[in-house]
């Protein structure tokens, strides 16, 4: 497991004050855990705005070059508090709650670093969005994909938005209109996940996939992403400019020069992350 190293965080940034998310960080990487197990992980208001506060954290501090998003076990997250909603329904704390949901979605989207999804359980509604906001997403064969709005009377953003964009409309639909659960198997034969593994190995398979990751140069890693990211929706002449902006921002870095001479005197380059 990576150890544990002092970054200091930017000057807003407290998670000592966190009621629903814990934040941990080990060798450039943040582990932030969804926790409110006695609500199965559900997303409240302040569920949502310390998960965003997290991935700004994420974005700006630039010892950070990694996250790990996971829920406390049993489950990853179970989607909206539905008795919070209940409570606000037709309120303006529910107008504050769907434009909250909303500006997690984007920080998350507009988080260039590197983001895996560590998937121990019930991937369900938003708590199933969280996770297609991540790059790599790594299941326990005790965690699954729902959907089941259309059983609630209620409609989603995250399966007709996200999940069409990740695996076919044909097959995405087949689940947001049945409710049925998508099983570690099928999610892997889609590509909707990268690895299912034991539930007992994920952690480590977790922690494998990120010192992988970390051997890279970590601007790299967010120059690869940040292009991948803006690109969609755009024709591929007008991706070229911006994929030649950043790629020439990247070969700018210490990091960049760094890697060329490691490469000429043989040897494993020493990144900065500037």
């Amino acid at each position: 497991m990576p150890a544990e190293v002092a970054i200091q965080p930017t000057d807003s940034f407290d998670p000592s004050s966190f009621d629903a998310v814990k934040w941990q960080l080990r060798e450039h990487t943040a582990y932030i855990t969804m926790s409110r197990p006695e609500a199965r992980n559900a997303l409240n208001i302040a569920m949502r705005n310390e998960l965003m506060a997290c991935f700004n954290e994420v974005q700006n501090n630039r010892e950070i070059w990694l996250a790990v998003l996971c829920g406390e076990d049993p489950i990853f997250c179970a989607g909206a508090d539905l008795k919070e909603k209940l409570n606000l329904a037709r309120s303006d704390g529910d107008k504050e709650r769907s434009r909250l949901s909303n500006e997690l979605y984007l920080t998350m989207r507009r988080c260039y670093k590197p983001i895996i999804a560590a998937i121990n359980g019930g991937c369900i509604a938003q708590g199933a969005g969280l996770a297609l906001l991540s790059d790599i997403r790594l299941m326990s064969e005790k965690g699954f994909f729902w959907w089941p709005q259309v059983m609630r009377g209620i409609s989603s953003m995250s399966g007709p938005l996200l999940l069409t964009e990740a695996v076919s409309p044909s097959f995405a639909l087949r689940y947001l209109l049945t409710a049925d659960k998508i099983t570690p198997e099928d999610a892997l034969r889609v590509d909707l996940c990268t690895e299912v593994v034991p539930h007992e190995n994920l952690m480590d398979t977790v922690d494998k996939w990120a010192t992988k990751m970390l051997k890279n140069a970590p601007l790299s890693l967010q120059a690869i992403k940040e292009v991948a990211v803006r690109r969609r929706g755009m024709t591929i002449d007008e991706a070229f400019p911006i994929g030649r902006e950043i790629s020439e921002r990247t070969m700018d870095s210490d990091d960049s020069i760094e890697g060329l001479k490691a490469f000429k005197e043989k040897r494993s380059p020493a990144w900065q992350g500037k």
